[in-house]
């Protein structure tokens, strides 16, 4: 994956978010515009009961503390899982699964102009992930046109407000990026380029990943 980082780009980005506090819109491609998947909830909603053996896949990615990931359901590789996998967050919310104590060893989270990343490390056998399993990436496209996994979801308040992305991206260190804006030289699905997945976390989303703890 090319740097994002350069000159033109941020400069660029600058006169993104000039523009969005000036109109309050978004760049064509950044918003969902389908509905919510079947199993998810109308809308991101915290405090739901916890529930184990749910089927929702809606994810969202607020801060350090307030995120989730899609994992296998049941024991499963992730290559094997992709199209139905289901969420899993650090807080009661979305009527999705809750990541079991221990699982997080480190995570860290960047925001910038164009999108928030939350990354890092964990003990996934509790996520239903084999040890050993050589991971994989979920995005809203997949091999059939309607996401992996069928029918997931994305949301962020990083705006200020809950908005339902487009364009995002999850992988197995673990990694997770959503797409929350755009400009004239880059849409949202070229900062969620989604196409080098055995390259890994470090490459497809550059962060700092030499940490133990939280960041």
């Amino acid at each position: 994956m090319r740097s994002f980082f350069s000159i033109a780009l941020l400069a660029s980005l600058v006169s993104v978010r000039k523009a969005m506090a000036q109109t309050n819109t978004f760049f064509p491609g950044v918003i969902a515009t389908g509905t919510m998947g079947p199993t998810n909830p109308p809308a991101p909603t915290m405090g739901t009961q916890i529930n184990q053996t749910s089927d929702a896949r809606l994810l969202t990615v607020n801060s350090i503390d307030d995120f989730c990931i899609f994992a296998p359901p049941t024991l499963s590789n992730i290559s094997d899982s992709e199209t139905f996998e289901v969420a899993w967050c650090t807080q009661q919310r979305n009527n999705a699964r809750l990541i079991p104590d221990g699982t997080i060893t480190g995570a860290s989270f960047l925001k910038t102009d164009a999108y928030v990343q939350i990354y890092g490390y964990g003990d996934f056998t509790k996520l239903n992930i084999p040890e050993g399993d050589f991971g994989g990436e979920l995005d809203p496209h997949g091999a059939f046109g309607s996401g992996n996994p069928i029918g997931g979801n994305v949301t962020s308040n990083i705006t200020g407000s809950d908005e339902n992305y487009a364009e995002w991206m999850d992988y197995n260190q673990f990694c997770m990026r959503v797409c929350t804006s755009a400009n004239s030289t880059y849409n949202a699905a070229q900062m969620c380029w989604h196409e080098l997945d055995e390259m890994g976390c470090g490459f497809v989303m550059p962060g700092n990943y030499n940490f133990n703890g939280t960041l």
